[in-house]
């Protein structure tokens, strides 16, 4: 997977110069019903599926997507708006994702809510979460097994109770003020014991984004939450990434939008973000990098996370005092990702700088056709700096 890196101007050349073109509105979030059936419910429950723009588009009929969960059924509008806005700069900064939330209010689903609160200990929505919701989806529709779950106060408390009974359902939680008081679903007599036990589950990464206020309807559950702070501090496994935050710059019926934006954004930092070449692990070298992105890939994502930005900027910093160095990581990065123009292009610019331009040209050649998939900004950049080597091969024949 490539990184995206679009500058302000870059935006603005998009918009104003028709390089991308504007899409029918009514098209940015095609939303299908999917009902679920299960034993557990007389009736089917419907769910609205708010597809990505790019779900039906020919060229993309292969690829896979991640899923966003959130209970609340008005919680559709902005999980969608807020998706389109962050994902259609390429999938930067939020990668494109399938908006999962019921059609409606289920008075089935509300009595099961009620018994979970009564009995923690009642298996019966964490198994129709598993079993019947979360393996519906993926039968339908072209899921990546990357799932994200969004909540708002009881449903947050919700997120909590899955990650620490079955977390194993999601990958990562975004949780916005949730109702702990009482000891609602054992969450917090509970905390310390089944944290510790989340590395038993399996080795994969998760990560949590926890956020409140100080709004009159949260105060009540403010100590319960710096409770199940200190015990996420305590207790919490290195595989588990988590953030708590106390926001009070915003209205209480802002804070789950802001949770999924700043969450999001946290979420997928490393796959946006090149590690610094001071970073304690790019000092460590190349293969140190291609490692942590492996880790990445096998035990957060589950599919292949780009170490080429951070290899790139490792090898930059040896370009001018250590040439020969810098060249031997980007060579080793163009041979990691072949199909990367610009990866290609990096090689080309590095040979070009150590005065080598027949094999700069060469690799900018095969950058130049690499391009072609690409969008015509970039294809028109690779072109540009294949003339640019020519110009100056002249020059030093002439």
């Amino acid at each position: 997977m490539n990184k995206v890196f679009i500058a302000p101007l870059l935006i603005a050349i998009f918009l104003f110069t028709g390089v991308a073109k504007a899409t029918d509105i009514t098209a940015l979030n095609p939303i299908e019903s999917l009902k679920v059936k299960s034993q557990y419910f007389k009736e089917a429950i419907e769910y609205n599926i708010t597809l990505p723009t790019t779900y039906a588009q020919e060229k993309h009929k292969d690829k896979q997507y991640f899923i966003i969960f959130d209970l609340h059924p008005r919680s559709q509008p902005y999980l969608s708006g807020v998706h389109e806005w962050l994902s259609h700069n390429g999938g930067w900064p939020w990668l494109e994702t399938i908006v999962v939330t019921p059609a409606k209010y289920n008075p089935e689903f509300a009595q099961l809510f009620e018994a979970l609160i009564k009995d923690p200990s009642n298996p019966t929505m964490l198994n129709y979460f598993e079993n019947d919701l979360l393996a519906a989806i993926d039968q339908k529709y072209r899921t990546n097994g990357f799932r994200i779950y969004s909540g708002f106060m009881s449903n947050g408390a919700i997120g909590l109770y899955t990650l620490l009974n079955r977390p194993q359902l999601f990958n990562a939680y975004m949780i916005t003020s949730p109702t702990l008081a009482d000891n609602f679903a054992a969450i917090t007599t509970q905390a310390d014991e089944k944290l510790a036990q989340l590395a038993k589950v399996d080795d994969k990464m998760r990560f949590l984004y926890l956020s409140t206020g100080k709004h009159q309807y949260e105060q009540g559950s403010l100590p319960a939450f710096n409770s199940f702070e200190q015990s996420l501090t305590e207790f919490a496994p290195k595989t588990l990434n988590w953030q708590a935050h106390i926001n009070n710059k915003n209205n209480y019926m802002s804070q789950p939008i802001m949770t999924v934006i700043n969450g999001i954004e946290a979420l997928f930092d490393d796959i946006h973000t090149d590690l610094k070449p001071e970073s304690a692990i790019s000092t460590k070298g190349p293969e140190a990098i291609i490692a942590h992105y492996q880790m990445l890939s096998d035990k957060k994502y589950g599919f292949e996370v780009s170490a080429e930005g951070s290899l790139k900027a490792l090898a930059k910093t040896y370009i001018d005092n250590e040439p020969q160095k810098a060249l031997t990581i980007y060579k080793k990065t163009a041979k990691r990702y072949p199909d990367s123009a610009y990866a290609l292009s990096s090689l080309a610019k590095a040979y070009a700088t150590l005065g080598d331009l027949k094999l700069a040209i060469s690799y900018q050649i095969k950058a130049v056709e690499k391009s072609k998939t690409m969008i015509e900004w970039h294809q028109n950049k690779h072109l540009e700096m294949l003339k640019e080597f020519e110009l100056q091969l002249t020059k030093t024949n002439s």
